[in-house]
This record gives C-alpha cells, structure tokens and sequence, in this order.
C-alpha cells in the first residue's frame, strides 16, 4: 500500500489523521529553506482579487490561506473553503471562529465535483490539486465557468527538471506522509493551465520543485 497512489478515500483518511498537526509539520519545509507562505501569498496575488470578490479555495486543509485571502477580499468578500477531509475542514472552522471571520464558508466535497458559484471572482489550490486524478477536467471546468476577467491560480510542487533520480525519490520520501507518492511526479496541472487558461503567467521556484501557474478563463 505504501507504494500506490492513494484512493480518495485514503487521501481522506490520511488527511483526517494528520489534521491536528498538520500545521506543525509544515515548520519543517520553512527549515529546509521551503517557503510556503511566500509560495502561498505570490499564489494569491496572481488572482488579482478585489474587496468584495467571492473566492474559491480548493483543498483549502486547515486555512491557511484564508488570512491572505482576507486581505484581498475584505470583510465584505467570500471565501469558500472546499476540502475532501472533515478533520481538516473542522481545524479550518476552528482557524475562522478564533479570528471571528463571518465572511468563510466551508464546504466538504472531493474538488472534481464542487461546482464553482457563478458570481465567482477567483480560484485558488495550494498543493492540492495534484493529489487529484481528475486535476486536468478539474483545471478545464473551472476555465469554462470563470469569466474572462476571473483568474485560477495555484502552487504545486512539480518534478523538476534537471534533478537526479536519487534527489527526486528524496523529495518523494519527505513527501510520504502527505500521501505523496513517486508516480505524483507524472503529474502535471501547472502545464494544464497553461493548456486550459489564458494570460497566463508562470514561475518557478525552489530550484524547479515549486510552479506558481495563473490565468484568466475562456
């Protein structure tokens, strides 16, 4: 089993168990020179989101990216917190009743079969898209919703070019506990918002590992 990608209703599981410390495992990457809040915030940036705005956070874990998002849409705006965990989503809710947020809403449902709203300003997905088999109908449904205006942005890692195999399965074995597992190297939703979206924008960061991909719909 710790060889296969994982079913969804693995990845739940995992998700579930991890929930309550996940926040503190993430201490670990800012150790290794890993900045995912950076990652995050440039992520959210490129949405180019207004106060008021409705933004959707797809496998948004624990909320993490709901105090960025606040910023940018304001206490008059959305946010609407979709993840497949309730353990997750029950840390997330936790997260908005302490900072006294009346403006997230949390929504349990697997990525591929949330319907983004109409009214919807921005998309966002911070390392979790690749977790999903369905990442390029994902990315595709969400380009055909959006309005031109509308932008879908997300940081995922990636394989990066260049690396030797030994540094990649390294990576893969840090990555284990997350349900990560080497065949998510073949995966590739950075290249699907480049084929699906357009305006889009591209960086790279952490030696190749990281993609940050932006654009606007069809």
């Amino acid at each position: 089993m710790n060889n296969k990608i994982f079913t969804k209703g693995e990845v739940q599981d995992i998700y579930d168990e991890l929930a309550s410390t996940y926040n503190l495992s993430l201490l670990l990457f800012k150790i290794i020179g890993f900045r995912v809040q950076s990652y995050r915030r440039e992520a959210i940036q490129n949405l180019y989101l207004n106060p008021d705005d409705t933004v959707v956070d797809l496998g948004c874990g624990t909320g993490l990216n709901f105090d960025l998002l606040q910023e940018k849409v304001g206490p008059k705006g959305k946010i609407i917190g979709v993840d497949l965990s309730a353990k997750m989503l029950e840390e997330a809710n936790n997260r908005t009743k302490k900072k006294g947020w009346k403006n997230v809403e949390l929504i349990q449902s697997d990525m591929s079969e949330f319907q983004i709203p109409d009214n919807t300003g921005g998309v966002l997905s911070t390392m979790a898209i690749t977790m999903s088999p369905e990442y390029d109908e994902i990315i595709k449904g969400i380009s055909d919703c959006l309005s031109k205006d509308k932008r879908m942005s997300i940081f995922e890692l990636q394989k990066p070019k260049g690396w030797p195999q030994w540094l990649i399965k390294v990576m893969v074995e840090l990555l284990k506990p997350y349900g990560t597992r080497y065949e998510h190297t073949q995966r590739t939703p950075c290249i699907s918002i480049k084929k699906h979206f357009k305006d889009v924008t591209v960086q790279n960061r952490y030696l190749g590992s990281v993609c940050i991909a932006s654009g606007s719909g069809s």
